[in-house]
């Protein structure tokens, strides 16, 4: 009878392990694509043919480069969330802080609907719900609010 039992806790163990490398790899494979998004992101964003070419929704290369730093850092904090190094408490107090911000507003209300349209799972759309929630926050001026 002992055997059955240590084959089975070895089985429970052995699909445990399976699946924490399983998702420390997913973790990987997000902060890998992160830092390649981040990268370009801050290519385009310095770079004046660059910000020409990607200049989207009559925005001007100036103002659409100000979109792109307020992608790089919602995005980053979208992978940090990912990974776990953000909780939703935390994320929350960082949403606030971001959203108190006028250009980050204008980022959202721009293109918060595309990362809604873009988002793959529940932790994209939580992330963005929150982030909503702020951004809701900030504009109906129940959160302190700067320029």
């Amino acid at each position: 009878m002992r055997t059955p039992q240590a084959i089975l806790v070895a089985t429970a163990v052995g699909a445990a392990g399976i699946w924490l490398a399983e998702r420390r790899h997913r973790q990987r494979i997000a902060l890998d694509a992160a830092e390649i998004h981040q990268r370009l992101l801050a290519d385009i964003a310095t770079d004046p043919e660059q910000r020409a070419a990607w200049a989207t929704d009559g925005l001007s290369p100036e103002a659409y480069a100000k979109s792109v730093h307020c992608n790089r850092l919602i995005s980053f904090l979208s992978v940090k969330f990912r990974v776990g190094l953000l909780d939703r408490a935390a994320l929350r107090v960082q949403a606030r802080s971001i959203m108190a911000r006028g250009e980050t507003r204008a980022y959202w209300a721009r293109f918060g609907a595309f990362r809604e349209e873009e988002a793959l799972d529940g932790i994209d759309r939580t992330f963005n719900r929150i982030l909503d929630d702020a951004y809701s926050a900030a504009a109906d001026g129940t959160v302190p609010v700067t320029a």
